[in-house]
């Protein structure tokens, strides 16, 4: 979350997004192999770190992929991207279960480092045609800012993320572990959310972007978020959870991913790395805010009740997406 920012203004600068593709995609090798060789609470918590330092690379994927295509496309190339990042999710929650299952959890370690090491083999051959360099300081980032465009997708994107990681993306589980699932059965949980996220953000990216007004994207997907809010905590049996799933999984590719590539709509080009840290960087709040927000509310409340008001922040969240994205 803090590097994304300085990130973006640094490749800006540069006028380059392959070095630091190489250098996010290097750090994750690093990390993947790190975890077989240091097997250590220690260990991984320095190691967690240096991931999230790769992890800030994200910028530059999405401003490169998004400048091979003319500038007006740009928005909706973008969320095609966050297709193959959704893909690779459900393939690691696939494979990662299978390979567990079958060879123990250090499987899942060298599932890590090996398709690390693919990722940076693969990241030396990324095309890219240098951009001029650019002037990037604080106050060009606070022009960037203060644009109102990505003024209102940022807000929206922390609300995204509340909603997502108070909910479907982690305390799901909570409510799997209350109706007495297995490890197994936990893998599944994961499977069935990303199987709809991935074919919704295939139609998202696809003709729903070109036919429908993106504030009724956003809306539709808040709503979904808050069926999911109001189902989930009822369910009764692991079959019903799984029913429930799939509303999370359209409510992520509806929000975050129409979000993502929408935020740097307005920015100038030379200047998407820095607006697209810094989106990034402020959804990250988001990411942080809302467990924490929720754990409060569990403790205080109860489970299910913790959902429902998430669900009413989701509804919130549907209204402001109409009134803000006109």
């Amino acid at each position: 979350m803090l590097l994304r920012i300085p990130l973006g203004m640094a490749a800006d600068r540069m006028g380059r997004q392959k070095p630091f593709i190489i250098l996010g995609c290097g750090l994750l090798t690093l990390a993947g192999f790190g975890f077989l060789l240091w097997y250590t609470p220690g260990s991984f918590l320095l190691l967690r770190a240096l991931m999230g330092i790769a992890s800030s690379a994200w910028v530059s994927f999405t401003v490169l992929y998004g400048s091979y295509y003319p500038s007006n496309e740009a928005p909706r190339r973008i969320s095609q991207l966050n297709v193959a990042n959704q893909s690779g999710r459900l393939l690691c929650y696939a494979a990662g279960a299978w390979a567990v299952a079958a060879w123990g959890v250090m499987a899942a370690f060298w599932l890590c480092a090996l398709s690390a090491a693919l990722s940076f083999m693969m990241s030396l051959t990324v095309h890219e045609k240098p951009a001029p360099r650019q002037v990037t300081s604080l106050s060009s980032l606070r022009e960037v800012a203060r644009d109102p465009y990505m003024q209102r997708t940022s807000l929206l994107g922390i609300l995204t993320q509340v909603v997502a990681f108070s909910t479907y993306l982690n305390f799901a589980v909570n409510l799997a572990i209350r109706l007495g699932a297995q490890e197994a059965e936990l893998s599944v949980l994961n499977i069935v959310l990303m199987i709809p996220t991935v074919l919704a953000s295939i139609l998202m990216s696809g003709w729903m972007l070109r036919k429908i007004p993106v504030r009724f994207i956003l809306m539709f997907g808040f709503l979904c978020a808050a069926s999911y809010c109001l189902l989930a905590p009822r369910a009764e049996t692991m079959a019903q959870l799984y029913l429930c799933q799939p509303l999370g999984g359209i409510a992520s590719a509806c929000t975050f991913g129409t979000l993502l590539g929408q935020c740097v709509r307005d920015i100038p080009p030379e200047r998407r790395a820095a607006g697209m840290g810094l989106f990034q960087a402020v959804y990250g709040i988001g990411m942080t805010l809302g467990p924490v927000m929720m754990g409060i509310i569990i403790d205080w409340m109860g489970l299910n009740i913790s959902f429902y008001i998430i669900g009413v922040v989701a509804l919130f969240s549907a209204w402001l997406s109409v009134r803000l994205m006109r």
